[in-house]
């Protein structure tokens, strides 16, 4: 349920980003997980998978904006692990929303450096062998960046950003590219 009335609060200032000040931007890139299973029958799973970001912004001037994102976190699975009665096979899946604040610092012309913080609302279905769980919540967000404009419209950016929960913790690594409207 938090989920869902934090995707309309992100809906609603994601359509701020087609004013003149406005952005959308895709990243590609990794994600680090650590799960702890053992409240359901499992160990803890380490992992590295693949993450997927889309995002819209409103640069209220030079130095400030306001972003929400879309997070495909994490989709981790381990096979069978073990044999007989003590075989064991676990999955991850996590998603987030996030809205937050940035703060810029142009370097260059074309290079600028950036900071984010605000926060984030998560799901993630855990599950071991076939006993499953659910967890979710409201956590904050934090991250930097870099990005180089090739154009006064359109840039490529790399991302570090991590949720700060506390099962699964995560955090990712992404490469990108972001339009603004000007």
């Amino acid at each position: 349920m938090k989920l869902k009335l934090f995707s309309v609060l992100v809906l609603l200032m994601s359509s701020f980003s087609v004013a003149a000040n406005g952005y959308v931007g895709f990243s590609y890139g990794s994600t680090a997980v650590k799960a702890d299973l053992t409240s359901i029958g499992g160990n803890t799973l380490d992992d590295t998978t693949t993450l997927t970001r889309f995002y819209g912004g409103y640069r209220l001037h030079k130095y400030l904006a306001f972003e929400a994102a879309w997070f495909d976190l994490a989709s981790v699975s381990v096979g069978q692990l073990g044999t007989g009665s003590t075989a064991v096979s676990g999955y991850v899946d996590m998603k987030a929303l996030g809205i937050y604040g940035v703060a810029l610092v142009p370097l260059t012309r074309r290079v600028s450096a950036f900071v984010k913080a605000g926060g984030a609302s998560w799901d993630a279905d855990l599950q071991v062998n076939n006993t499953t769980a659910a967890a979710d919540g409201f956590d904050a967000l934090y991250g930097l960046g870099v990005s180089y404009n090739f154009t006064r419209t359109f840039a490529v950016t790399a991302d570090w950003e991590t949720i700060d929960s506390p099962n699964p913790e995560f955090s990712t690594y992404s490469l990108g590219f972001k339009w603004e409207f000007k």
